[in-house]
This record gives structure tokens, sequence and C-alpha cells, in this order.
């Protein structure tokens, strides 16, 4: 996808420039990863699912090929960097390259900082640090000499702020960021963008039924995995061909809150 091709006029409609493009989603479970497969799917793109656990990969294709995309695929473990390389090479190969990279994986660890173990912390690192990298590498390698491609990398709002009870995942999450914002002034050059998305809370399976979090959003509900979705296929396309070294935060207007301030709307006396 070349990002710099773009001569519209102001107002005219576009073509979000996915139908055809070669796309890979690193992660493709029932929540996040899967949105991100439909709505790149739904937009036309040939979307090739990674996973270590080959049923979600397998479910996730299947999904696709549902919205009349061509899908393939793949068991791989995305710490094993040999096992990255062999897979991202299979596609391009199959597809003349990778256009587009979704990395939706990542994992936290829950208990206070100070209680953390090394395992712990270093298995954190690895799954939403250290594979974001190897990852990013092997697309952009492919990516560079093409001069084109997109790469959207899911973050967190625990990036942006501190993250009690999980600070190895906020950390990581941190230093993703700046690696993206990295990765997208490095590669620029090449008509290649690197962004990523915050999320806030998500209903996924994992945390399902949470419904008290959802009264601490401004939009009074919990973001859903299509919002996600979503935002991943704005800044895979053409609509976003200016947009690079940014972190979207999802988030329903919670990281606009000012925590000093009492929200509810029957004090009016707030002060600062």
């Amino acid at each position: 996808m070349n990002t710099n091709s773009d001569n519209r006029s102001c107002g005219e409609a576009w073509d979000i420039g996915l139908a055809g493009r070669s796309a890979v989603v690193v992660g493709t479970g029932p929540a996040i990863g899967r949105a991100c497969v439909e709505g790149l799917a739904r937009m036309g793109a040939q979307v090739a699912c990674l996973d270590r656990d080959a049923s979600a990969a397998h479910d996730s294709a299947v999904a696709a090929r549902a919205l009349g995309a061509e899908s393939s695929a793949h068991t791989v473990d995305v710490l094993d960097r040999e096992s990255a390389h062999d897979t991202f090479a299979q596609i391009a190969r199959q597809r003349d390259g990778i256009d587009i990279l979704v990395n939706v994986v990542g994992s936290s660890r829950w208990s206070p900082t100070a209680d953390a173990s090394d395992d712990d912390w270093d298995e954190v690192f690895a799954l939403n640090l250290r594979q974001q990298w190897v990852v990013a590498q092997e697309a952009l390698h492919l990516m560079i000499p093409a001069r084109r491609g997109s790469i959207v990398a899911i973050s967190s709002v625990s990036a942006l702020a501190s993250s009690t009870l999980h600070g190895a995942y906020g950390a990581a999450k941190a230093g993703l960021n700046s690696l993206v914002k990295t990765l997208a002034v490095e590669n620029g050059q090449y008509g290649v963008r690197v962004n990523a998305i915050a999320p806030g809370t998500i209903d996924t399976p994992a945390r399902a039924g949470d419904t008290a979090l959802a009264a601490k959003v401004p939009l009074q509900r919990r973001g859903r995995p299509s919002d996600i979705g979503d935002a991943a296929v704005f800044l895979a396309s053409a609509a976003a061909s200016y947009i690079t070294g940014q972190v979207l935060v999802v988030d329903g207007g919670v990281s606009a809150i000012h925590t000093l301030i009492d929200m509810s709307t029957d004090d009016q006396n707030h002060s600062e």
C-alpha cells in the first residue's frame, strides 16, 4: 500500500485502498485479533492469520473467508525468531509481499510491582515488547524494498499512566509506544507508516461481565473488540496515509478525565 500517493481533493470520496492488499494479523484469538481480521476482510484485504494456537488461527481464517476474503492460517510462536521469519517469508512468497501488519499479541501478570518475580517480568516484556520488535523487523525487511507498508501495534492505556498491579505490562507497553515512534521516523522515507492503538477497557472473554468499569467511562460502556478492529483498519488504510508515529487512544474518553476533580454532575462546586 503506497501511503504517499493520494492526490484527492478535499472532500472527495476515496477508496481506502485495502482491496487485494496482503495483510498479516498476529494474535487472532476470539476478541480483538478476530475483530481486526474481520475488519480487514470486509475491506477486501487478503488476511494471513497468525497465532500460536492453531485453532484460533484456523477459526479466524474461516471467519475471513466467510466475509469473502482470501485468507490463510499459520501456527507460529512469535517469541521464536526463526518461526516468525519462516512464516513471514512464506506469506510474502504466496502473496507477492506484505502490505499490512497488525500485531495484537500481549499478556499481563497481576501483582504489586514490588512482588513481581524476575520470570514474570521477563515474560511480560517478551510478549509485549520483544516480540513486537521481532515481528516488526520481519515485516520491515519485506516492506522497505517494496517502499510501502503500514504497521499497527496494539498498545494500551496502561502505557500512558500508572499501571498499578501490572507494572511490567505498563512499562513494556510504554516501551512499545517508543518503538513505534522510532520505527515510524526511521522508515517513513521508504513509504512505511508505523502507528499504535491504545485500547481502554474492552469487553473481551477474559474480562466479560465486568460492568463496574462501564460506569467510569464517559461513553458509559466498555469498548467492543470491533472498536479496536475498526481503528486498526483505519490506520492501515489510505484514509490514514499522512498519519505515522502516533498512538491512537481508543478508550471511550477515560484518559480525558481530570482525576483531581469529582466528575459527578450532581456536584457543581468543583475546584482545582
